[in-house]
């Protein structure tokens, strides 16, 4: 017994450095996720009003601030994807085209008469809704890699532009969506604050007509 007990390894030892280091790597990393959420969300995003487009209010990656209903459809997801891989015609010619598109589908009783459009770029959906109460064209917009973007849709809290870009996203996102396109801009112009060839900003207002970028920060 005595001879084996020499041979035996240090089980209890061994293992005891091995949970050591377990439990010092599992700190470290709860310390960096908890860091990266507090870092996540220090870009705060006011609340912005959005444009009307042919008397609609369009909410672009973005959501009403007062209560609402979908009432169906605004068009088909067919429909989304087919203006959105058009490359010839401008993105407010598109939108105007989208809700003219929906008005018809409530002359023809497709769906019921409404008050503003939901476009989600992501699930590539525009979704005509109704309010529970009062009109408004009061938006909270969605970020993209942590970023606020107004997308036809103006900051109610002013702002200072601390740098104009013009459209530049990969040529992955070229052949893509409007999504593709937007993600990919908003992750290189984070790249340039990174870089330091741009100041820290809030924000970024995208431009409906030409997709040029304008930086900005929050007064």
């Amino acid at each position: 017994m005595p001879f084996l007990i020499l041979l035996r390894p240090n089980y209890y030892g061994t293992n005891y450095k091995l949970l050591s280091i377990m439990k010092k790597t599992f700190f470290i990393w709860v310390f960096l996720i908890f860091a990266s959420s507090i870092f996540a969300q220090d870009r705060k995003a006011p609340l912005a009003r959005v444009d009307h487009v042919s008397g609609i209010p369009l909410f672009v990656y973005s959501l009403p601030v007062n209560e609402y209903e979908v009432v169906g459809k605004a068009v088909t997801s067919g429909q989304v994807i087919k203006l959105t891989i058009d490359e010839v015609s401008g993105l407010r010619d598109k939108a105007d085209r989208l809700v003219k598109k929906a008005l018809e589908r409530v002359k023809k009783g497709k769906i019921p008469a409404f008050d503003g459009i939901i476009i989600d770029l992501d699930k590539e959906k525009a979704l005509a809704i109704k309010f529970k109460g009062e009109k408004s064209d009061l938006a909270k917009v969605l970020t993209f890699e942590g970023v606020p973007v107004y997308l036809f849709a103006t900051p109610e809290k002013p702002y200072k532009t601390i740098k104009t870009l013009e459209k530049n996203y990969s040529l992955y996102a070229q052949r893509g969506l409007l999504y593709d396109k937007i993600k990919s801009m908003v992750k290189r112009t984070l790249d340039l604050e990174t870089e330091g060839t741009i100041g820290k900003f809030d924000a970024i207002l995208v431009n409906a007509d030409d997709l040029s970028e304008k930086v900005v920060v929050f007064e």
